[in-house]
């Protein structure tokens, strides 16, 4: 059976109302078979409880969608958890911002952190699940620079448990900074291709990848403690790996997962945003542009525009996401929901008409479909697109 999730209040917007949120809410409902509503983690109880009851009162679903590794508008996290770069610095958030800037799962005073922010949830009540985002490491990209950690007291020594010497791995990425060679080999690492199996980056990038995948681990098994179900939100395939999420191993914790498949967002977690980024940093260390764009081809299997830096403009076309949603099957995912950006958001996702089509009907050999980021903010007229291009 299709499922048909919607991301809802990311934020607690000026002109949200009770009676505006449920009406909203209700269009949607009488559009598509929503069965699953994420609703955001920053909304007043009035509008929580709003929401809820229009839930259940049309049969669906409600989880909780929270990120996970980085504050929330309810919290801000002691600057000692922050994950640490190669130089020993923290690293920055996203345009500095707290809900972007991320903690290591590897403090055990984060994890005791989580498991209060589980109970906090289980204890409104109306919750059936969690959507867990910003399950990752930061993206390593950024003003043109590789920030990777975490090199955090915490990493260092659960890493030496499993002889793994950070040490090594560290020298490397400050080399890189300066390495035409090097950013090249880190870069391709970033996407798991590696010229040799055995070599300190892949060591380091797979640790990570387990880090994460047991700070969901243990979420989840104390989510099931309250009694919450646990689902995902993860990086589209191609650059899962390099945030250290490891589909195979995190689609045997949850329900299902759903893959950010945005070929037109110039945001986190865009396929442009995020390409483009590691696109600058081979430049910057040397390589041409028509060289960064081969290497990237050959290392992500997707087809760039034929000047690299179109990405900025043009993104890429609707053959990417079946492209990710093929690569996501290969890498395990069983129960797999596209994530399709059907918002208007000037700057960071504007589609044509026939674009976002082409987009639906790439998505529809998926097991569903979660309607992204932001119901608030989602034309109509794209629901009834959804609608008539999956048939429903």
């Amino acid at each position: 059976m299709t499922t048909f999730a919607v991301q809802y209040l990311e934020s607690n917007y000026p002109d949200t109302t009770p009676d505006a949120v449920r009406s909203r809410l209700r269009q949607a409902f009488q559009r598509l078979p929503i069965s699953i509503v994420l609703l955001g983690c920053e909304l007043s109880p009035t509008l929580e409880e709003a929401v809820a009851e229009e839930t259940d009162r049309q049969g669906a679903w409600l989880y909780r969608w929270q990120p996970w590794l980085t504050s929330d508008c309810h919290t801000d996290l002691p600057p000692e958890w922050a994950m640490v770069g190669s130089d020993g610095v923290p690293i920055p958030g996203y345009n500095h911002k707290p809900t972007f800037t991320f903690v290591c799962p590897n403090c055990s005073e984060v994890s005791d952190f989580l498991m209060e922010r589980l109970e906090g949830i289980a204890a409104c009540g109306f919750f059936k699940g969690i959507f867990l985002d910003r399950i990752r490491f930061p993206s390593p990209v950024g003003d043109s620079s590789l920030r990777l950690g975490c090199f955090c007291r915490h990493c260092t020594r659960l890493a030496a448990d499993i002889r793994l010497d950070l040490e090594p791995v560290r020298r490397y990425l400050q080399l890189a900074a300066s390495d035409k060679d090097c950013t090249c080999q880190v870069v391709k690492g970033l996407l798991g291709k590696f010229d040799s199996p055995g070599n300190h980056l892949k060591s380091f990038l797979d640790f990570r990848a387990r880090s994460i995948t047991r700070t969901v681990d243990v979420g989840k098994r104390n989510a099931d403690s309250l009694g919450l179900t646990i689902a995902l939100d993860c990086f589209s395939p191609t650059l899962a790996y390099m945030i250290g999420q490891n589909l195979q191993s995190l689609d045997k914790i949850c329900k299902w997962i759903k893959l950010m498949l945005y070929p037109r967002v110039f945001a986190p977690a865009g396929l442009p945003f995020e390409l483009l980024g590691l696109a600058s940093c081979l430049v910057q260390a040397g390589w041409t542009e028509m060289e960064a764009k081969d290497i990237l081809v050959k290392a992500t299997g997707l087809t760039f525009p034929e000047k690299l830096m179109e990405l900025h403009k043009v993104g890429f076309a609707s053959g990417s996401i079946a492209h990710e949603i093929e690569r996501g099957r290969t890498l395990g995912v069983t129960n797999l929901l596209a994530g399709i950006a059907v918002v208007d958001i000037k700057t960071v996702h504007e589609s044509t008409q026939d674009q976002l089509q082409a987009d639906l009907e790439a998505s529809k050999a998926a097991d569903g479909l979660v309607i992204s980021w932001d119901l608030w903010h989602t034309p109509l007229e794209h629901l009834d697109l959804i609608r008539s291009t999956w048939e429903l």
